[in-house]
């Protein structure tokens, strides 16, 4: 039996990514499997929020999915995925922060304007220029390496690796693209998606759709 335990949803990115983590990590886990739309009675004793992922490790409970992957990086040092250089992993902390608070936010924005097209322009305009952003102030500057730190593969990747999955829903339902310009992330998608991590926990774009689709639907 594994010591490890991770109650997740195969369609909910955040847990994708710690799934990630754990794989990259080549730590065995047991995977519990939750429909966040049919929770079962048990599931508030075990997540608080009543969300996934969460995390048991040692009788401990771990939830929040940044969180639990830090958590396993302190915890199962052997493979690494923050740098060891103090500055570079405050700079690889800055990158996860950009995803949770401009990317994110940037791409859920399209689905809450779905219904205004003149907002909706300004929000295709501002996604773009975060994908410039992130290529020039972070893929150009890099010394050499395809991946967001460069060299290696680190817990940046895993971050957002799950939402750049699920960019083609975006661009299906509302016209969302990437800017030509954007070669080296294209090219760190193309190596991304070469990973194990990636290709044993991923869904295709056409379950995304559906997805989003199904949200849309129940929030009108």
């Amino acid at each position: 039996m594994s010591e490890i335990t991770i109650y997740s949803f195969d369609k909910c990115p955040f847990a994708q990514r710690t799934r990630m983590v754990l794989i990259e990590k080549d730590l065995p886990f047991e995977l519990v499997e939750i429909d966040v739309y049919n929770k079962p009675d048990w599931f508030p004793a075990v997540s608080p929020y009543g969300k996934v992922p969460v995390l048991k490790h040692e009788g401990n409970t771990i939830y929040e999915s940044a969180i639990i992957n830090e958590y396993l990086e302190e915890v199962f040092p052997q493979i690494q995925l923050m740098p060891e250089n103090h500055f570079e992993r405050a700079r690889a902390r800055i990158w996860i922060d950009y995803c949770s608070n401009r990317y994110l936010p940037a791409c859920s924005q399209l689905m809450r304007d779905r219904n205004d097209p003149e907002e909706q322009e300004k929000n295709l305009e501002n996604l773009g220029e975060i994908f410039l952003f992130m290529e020039h102030e972070c893929f150009e500057k890099n010394n050499g390496g395809v991946f967001w730190m460069g060299e290696n593969i680190t817990l940046v990747d895993l971050h957002y690796a799950p939402f750049f999955e699920r960019f083609g829903a975006y661009e299906n339902l509302f016209g969302a693209q990437w800017p030509e310009e954007c070669k080296n992330i294209r090219s760190w998608w193309s190596a991304m998606q070469e990973r194990k991590s990636y290709q044993n926990t991923f869904l295709p774009v056409e379950s995304h759709i559906e997805t989003y689709t199904g949200m849309m639907q129940r929030f009108g």
